[in-house]
């Protein structure tokens, strides 16, 4: 059964190997669209060359240094900030001394 089955599907096997075969005639609109899109692959291809070169260009990624300055700089601003209050305090303190102090002149002048 599967040689005649064979037998007569032989004929439709050659047929659509000559339908095949003639069809494979190059179309020039075909060709022209290949030969187009061969051109735009190419300056794809040296668009994206340049985009990786200019990737591997970049500087490296500086936002972890940025965050530790920026906690940095808050721990001088604290620091500034509680070393400006002993200072009043001092002065304040100073005032108070040199103003024990004239009174202790006063009082007990020299001669």
């Amino acid at each position: 059964m599967k040689s005649r089955l064979f037998q007569m599907s032989r004929p439709l096997v050659v047929l659509g190997c000559a339908l095949f075969l003639g069809s494979c005639g190059e179309d020039p609109e075909l060709v022209r669209k290949r030969d187009e899109q061969r051109a735009e692959i190419t300056k794809l291809d040296g668009e994206l060359s340049l985009l990786r070169e200019r990737l591997g260009n970049l500087p490296p990624d500086q936002t972890k240094d940025l965050e530790k300055l920026k906690a940095e700089s808050a721990a001088n601003v604290e620091e500034i900030a509680r070393l400006e209050a002993e200072v009043e305090g001092l002065e304040d303190e100073k005032a108070k001394l040199e103003k024990d102090f004239a009174a202790y002149q006063r009082k007990y002048a020299v001669r």
